[in-house]
C-alpha cells in the first residue's frame, strides 16, 4: 500500500473550491511476481478522508464475509462523494512468452467515485496492491506510478461554499 496526499488547505483558506476535471494514472512498466497462480488486484484511488488497508483488503477480497465492493459502494463505510477518483485493475499471471510466466497482464479494469467538487484541506492518494492467497515469501515488482489530476481552483457562491464545507465535516466525523 501508498499513502500520500495533496494540500490543498491553501485553497480552503482562501474560501477556493477545487473543481476537478480528469485523472490521469501513469504507471508505465511491468507487475512482476513469484507467484503466478494467484491474480493481482491494483487500487488507485483520490479520496477526501483517509482509508485502512484492512478496510479495504475486506472490501475487495472475496471472502464468505463479503468482499467484491470498493470503497464508496454500498456496503463500505465511505461515502461515494468522498471518492474524488478511483481505478481497479485485475492482472492474471500468463505464460504466453516462456521466461516471463510471472508477469501480470491487465485482466479487466473499471473507473469509479464521483468526481465531486470539494473544500477538503488534502485530497489522500492510495494505492493498493492486493494478492490475496499469495505465500509469505512471494515477491512483487511494482513499476512508480503518478496520479495527475487536472482542476480548476476557483471561488463559488458563499452558500454553496460553507454547505460543501458543512457537508465535508460531517461526513469525516
Amino acid at each position: 500500500m501508498f499513502h500520500g496526499y495533496i494540500d490543498t488547505s491553501g485553497y480552503t483558506a482562501d474560501d477556493l473550491t477545487l473543481f476537478p476535471l480528469g485523472v490521469t494514472l501513469q504507471d508505465p512498466g511491468r507487475y512482476i511476481s513469484s507467484n503466478a497462480a494467484v491474480p493481482l488486484q491494483v487500487i488507485d484511488i483520490i479520496t477526501t478522508e483517509t482509508l485502512s488497508l484492512t478496510d479495504v483488503y475486506e472490501w475487495v477480497a472475496a471472502t464468505p464475509t463479503g468482499g467484491n465492493t470498493l470503497p464508496g459502494m454500498l456496503g463500505t463505510t465511505h461515502d461515494w462523494s468522498q471518492i474524488i477518483w478511483g481505478q481497479y485493475r485485475t492482472f492474471l499471471p500468463q505464460s504466453t512468452f516462456a521466461g516471463f510466466a510471472t508477469e501480470f497482464l491487465a485482466a479487466n479494469g473499471a473507473l469509479f467515485g464521483s468526481g465531486q467538487p470539494t473544500t477538503a484541506d488534502k485530497l489522500h492518494v492510495y494505492r493498493f496492491v492486493l494478492m490475496p492467497g499469495s505465500a509469505q515469501n512471494d515477491t512483487l515488482a511494482v513499476p512508480a506510478s503518478r496520479f495527475i489530476m487536472s482542476s480548476v481552483i476557483v471561488p463559488e457562491d458563499e452558500k454553496a461554499f460553507l454547505m460543501r464545507q458543512k457537508r465535508s465535516y460531517e461526513l469525516a466525523t
